[in-house]
């Protein structure tokens, strides 16, 4: 008799093979889907019957449900929904299983970055009306990479023992807890989405080991490995200065801050150092997820809610203006901004009530000016621009009182 769950997995790159070949190892029926330009990576698996799963975890041959590129008959009669893609595809996904979605379904964003609260959006918009549960962890189920290629995955780190992981609204997330008991030991519960989208530690080491050795990562031609080499001492201070920025955050929003450390280690069980040991190599271009997903969808996110509170976010706001330079792409402006999840206006005590209860308040009046993007200043322009100010002050009052006399 079959006592597992019916599990649905969007995305089958390097998370989403694990999650369907380690889980199904564990005696649950799952269903790999994927989207057509990646259609390969269905199609391997199709071919060999499965997924050849190696590492840390269970091991051996997964011989999955589906795999598919068919989003209805990868949902349909679904408990799970694991949707195992970068966070840039969060609003493509939204919109795909919207149709498909049923009473009681559960879906889990593995990580989120915030990505609940767009989601969220998606479905309003279009007018969602089953009673599905959508919630958000802070990291993945695993470290892995696909080293010999579609339909195979290696695990090389189990996550945990605490990952944080959220309903929205948070009312929801004793449900989404209970929808995962035999699934997963290694979640926690968290206060709201807001604790697993700002702990995701990828926002915070990924944008700065890439940005601060993309020289290195160049020259090298992708031969490059971030944890091992690329996060040196100075590195190492940006990533500090992030994280106090973050903890400010979490301060002013009234939850308990913890360090980058803390939260590593409740998410890996190990040091930064131990981890960089049985790190993957990475990245390889500035056109790599650690910039192109984390800085628009992460940092940017983190950014607009230090806006929100007052609270500065210098080194975030540089970590964007330089990757929107190198990349010629403005992020902010794209990314996973408060307005841009239709949440300006709120102030923190509203959007503490939404992301709790899923009422969303009638937005306060704010000024255009706290909600203006910021961009880092030059210092010593702004010096030279204040003297000249000054000097124009000072010959103004001279001509005005020759002229008097």
């Amino acid at each position: 008799m079959f006592t597992g769950k019916r599990i649905a997995v969007i995305g089958a790159g390097n998370g989403g093979t694990a999650i369907a070949g380690d889980l199904t190892l564990a005696g649950h029926e799952c269903r790999l889907f994927e989207f057509e330009e990646w259609a390969g990576n269905v199609t391997a698996v199709t071919a060999q019957g499965g997924i050849k799963v190696t590492g840390v975890a269970r091991t051996g041959f997964a011989q999955v449900s589906l795999a598919t590129t068919d989003i209805q008959a990868a949902l349909e009669g679904a408990e799970l929904i694991m949707v195992a893609t970068q966070a840039v595809t969060h609003t493509r996904v939204a919109r795909a299983i919207a149709p498909q979605l049923r009473d009681r379904q559960v879906v889990i964003l593995w990580p989120g970055s915030g990505g609940t609260l767009e989601v969220r959006r998606i479905f309003d918009e279009l007018g969602v009306k089953p009673d599905a549960i959508l919630g958000e962890a802070a990291t993945f189920p695993y470290c892995c990479r696909r080293l010999e290629g579609p339909g195979t995955v290696n695990i090389h780190r189990i996550d945990g023992p605490r990952n944080q992981m959220a309903a929205l609204p948070a009312s929801r997330t004793p449900e989404l807890m209970a929808a995962l008991n035999g699934v997963y030991d290694t979640v926690v519960p968290a206060r709201s989405i807001l604790e697993p989208a700002l702990y995701n530690p990828n926002i915070i080491v990924h944008p700065a080991g890439a940005l601060f050795n993309m020289g290195r990562i160049e020259h090298s031609q992708g031969e490059f490995w971030m944890y091992k080499e690329g996060i040196t001492p100075s590195v190492k201070k940006i990533i500090n200065g992030m994280d106090r920025e973050r903890q400010a955050i979490m301060a002013a929003l009234g939850y308990t801050p913890m360090t980058y450390e803390q939260v590593f280690h409740d998410l890996f069980n190990v040091s930064v150092a131990e981890f960089a040991v049985a790190s993957s190599k990475g990245p390889f271009s500035m056109q790599d997820r650690y910039v192109t997903e984390d800085i628009p969808m992460g940092v940017t996110l983190t950014a607009s809610l230090g806006r929100l509170l007052g609270v500065p976010t210098p080194t975030y706001d540089c970590i964007i203006h330089i990757a929107s330079l190198v990349n010629e792409t403005e992020y902010y402006a794209t990314g996973r901004n408060l307005a841009n999840l239709k949440l300006a206006g709120l102030s923190a005590a509203q959007l503490e009530e939404y992301v709790l209860t899923g009422k969303r308040p009638k937005p306060a009046r704010i000024s255009a000016k706290r909600q203006a993007p910021r961009k880092p200043t030059d210092a010593g322009t702004t010096k030279r621009s204040n003297a000249s100010k000054t000097r124009s002050k000072i010959a103004t009052k001279t001509t005005k009182g020759k002229r008097r006399k």
